[in-house]
């Protein structure tokens, strides 16, 4: 028995016209993310089965799907695709009252679409929204199922629309690796288990994947192709990747860049497919949230831009998505400039258009190639990956990476602006924070990429980038697991809210943070107890924090990783003396460096030069 409310039928248009999903309701897996408030809400007389992906009602036990996943997001449709109406159904078994609601896109109106009464002895798939015309709407829709009986079940669910969709959509899914097989491995098995089974889907997606370890075995499978590839970093990487994906002849129409070591539904892929065929925009790109791996509820960033000044500025940090509120507010638009390239996918043709990736082995590349192409970029509620956080990788080499290229790209984008004495404040005031920090490897870091950087661009891909990211590599300041690392969690609790009044710190800075200071005015660090070892939250190193100490341990309390450094008055100064002599150097040599920056852009960017440089037999 159905009784349906404030719904019309349209049978007749299920004959004429073909069915197009949007996105499928999806389910919490263990084995990718288990935080059952990204997918639905429940009270206590719903239990979800992981093992059969099914959720079990008993009497007055409702489900909500107003969640990051699984709520259709109006907005986003409306604007950049063709979709005008849409339908909604469900697979379930038993009695229930549906409802279909929608609350605008600041949570401040709650509105009922419709309402079907069902009543199902057995699993079968029901229709619950049909043809329904979201021109009137934002926000979000979302479906409300209360059991009215025990032992209810639901099992799938999608939102469709009868909009006519391009067909001719195909994607090339590039991903880039190094030496991380175990990634690799469950992914591609994550896809061949349900994205790669599906009819529907055939023909419409292949992956490369460039090895550039040389360690993967060859898959099983026509549509996944393992490149081998030098290792010129993920910029090498993911040009070889773009270089495998124009050779095909036109077969594809947009491209998936995708770092190795991320995790992430392969349901995501599907909505991209379903976004671009109905897209109503040629050039669209669309982005993608990162999520933590460690708290997989919350976003490190939707999209970024970059500040000449600050550097990487992360849009939307820290929300919670578990949160109404906060997962509505995600979906407002914001200006981005670019999306990184943990998952970015953008139309084959700007590659002809704009060129390949700039040699810069990791790091800024993506920021750089967005800025290139110069397209608008969509963020989508529910398209998302989860990655390591940042604050876990940092280290000397990334460092040198980051001052390097972001060097670079100044000299490239905003030759007017970065003059000699803002180029000099860009690496120097964080090399003088790692120094009085006694992170003395790392500022060497800053030093030699502010080094190289000087050399121009031909001795940027002068030698073997394999070789040169060995040499960088060599620093001890990282973290790493060790039994022996002495960590009291007062002493971190201490230091993490220990401050300062405006004297002290003039004096902390007058003496260089103590480099000036004789040794008798520094605490004693015989033990991990006494004041003279210090220890410091990893991702929150301040200079307070080191003052007068003799040792800083710096621990990651997330990971229980950590490192020593220790008091070094000689090191000090010889960075120092380093950092500016390279300030005059730069002072002098800039004017004409960032011409020279400029005038090889075009060349390094190019299908000839990464050809030569990936040593790349002709075919």
């Amino acid at each position: 028995m159905v009784n349906q409310l404030e719904l019309p039928t349209i049978c007749h248009l299920i004959q004429k016209e073909r069915l197009n999903h949007l996105q499928n309701i999806i389910f919490p897996k263990t084995d990718i993310c288990s935080v059952e408030e990204l997918f639905f809400r429940s009270n206590e007389q719903v239990l979800f089965n992981y093992e059969n992906q099914t959720l079990e009602l008993n009497q007055g036990g409702i489900v909500s799907f107003d969640t990051y996943f699984n709520a259709f997001y109006v907005d986003s449709w409306k604007e950049y695709t063709k979709v005008t109406t849409i339908g909604a159904s469900l697979t379930l078994k038993g009695n229930f009252k549906i409802t279909i609601y929608n609350i605008d896109r600041l949570g401040e109106t709650k509105t009922v679409l419709a309402q079907k009464i069902i009543n199902n002895n057995k699993i079968e798939k029901i229709t619950v929204l049909e043809n329904f015309d979201i021109s009137a709407y934002t926000g979000m829709i979302y479906l409300e199922i209360e059991a009215l009986e025990n032992m209810c079940q639901i099992s799938t669910g999608y939102f469709c629309t009868f909009t006519e969709a391009d067909t001719k959509v195909k994607i090339a899914v590039v991903i880039c690796t190094y030496k991380r097989e175990a990634y690799v491995y469950k992914n591609m098995k994550l896809l061949e288990e349900s994205f790669l089974k599906q009819t529907e889907y055939e023909d419409k997606l292949e992956v490369f994947i460039i090895d550039n370890g040389n360690t993967l075995e060859r898959f099983n499978s026509p549509i996944i192709h393992v490149i081998p590839n030098k290792n010129a970093g993920g910029s090498g990487g993911f040009a070889r990747g773009m270089l495998e994906v124009l050779q095909q002849q036109h077969e594809f129409s947009h491209t998936i860049l995708m770092d190795d070591d991320i995790l992430f539904d392969p349901e995501i892929l599907q909505r991209i497919w379903n976004f671009l065929s109905l897209s109503n925009q040629k050039d669209i790109c669309l982005g993608s949230s990162m999520l933590r791996l460690d708290k997989k509820y919350i976003q490190h960033e939707k999209g970024a831009y970059w500040n000449r000044n600050k550097g990487f500025v992360p849009v939307k940090p820290d929300m919670d998505l578990r949160k109404l509120k906060e997962t509505l507010f995600n979906e407002v638009d914001e200006y981005i400039d670019y999306s990184g390239w943990w998952f970015f996918c953008f139309p084959v043709n700007l590659i002809k258009d704009n060129g390949l990736p700039y040699p810069f082995f990791i790091k800024m590349d993506d920021v750089e190639f967005c800025r290139r192409i110069g397209k608008k970029i969509i963020i989508l509620n529910g398209i998302c990956v989860w990655h390591e956080p940042f604050e876990n990788k940092k280290n000397p080499s990334i460092e040198y990476y980051f001052f390097r290229n972001s060097m670079i790209y100044h000299s490239l984008y905003f030759q007017k602006e970065f003059s000699s004495i803002k180029a000099i404040k860009w690496f120097l005031k964080p090399l003088l924070k790692e120094l009085f920090c006694y992170r003395y490897e790392t500022a060497e870091s800053i030093i030699k990429a502010t080094f190289d950087f000087l050399e121009g661009p031909d001795a940027l891909v002068a030698n073997q980038p394999q070789d040169k990211h060995k040499e960088v590599c060599q620093s001890r300041e990282k973290t790493t697991k060790d039994p022996e690392l002495p960590f009291v969690y007062s002493k971190y609790i201490a230091n993490l809210e220990k401050s300062e009044n405006p004297l002290h710190r003039f004096f902390r800075l007058l003496t260089l943070n103590g480099h000036l200071l004789p040794n008798w005015f520094f605490f004693a660090d015989d033990t991990f107890s006494d004041k003279g070892y210090s220890i410091v939250p990893f991702a929150n190193s301040r200079p307070l924090n080191a003052f007068r100490a003799k040792k800083v341990l710096y621990y990651n309390l997330q990971t229980q990783e950590g490192f020593i450094v220790k008091f070094s008055r000689n090191r000090f100064f010889e960075v120092l003396i380093n950092a500016l002599w390279l300030s005059l150097v730069m002072l002098l040599k800039l004017p004409k460096l960032k011409t020279l920056y400029i005038n090889s852009f075009s060349e390094f960017t190019s299908q000839a030069f990464w050809e030569k440089y990936l040593e790349i037999e002709p075919k």
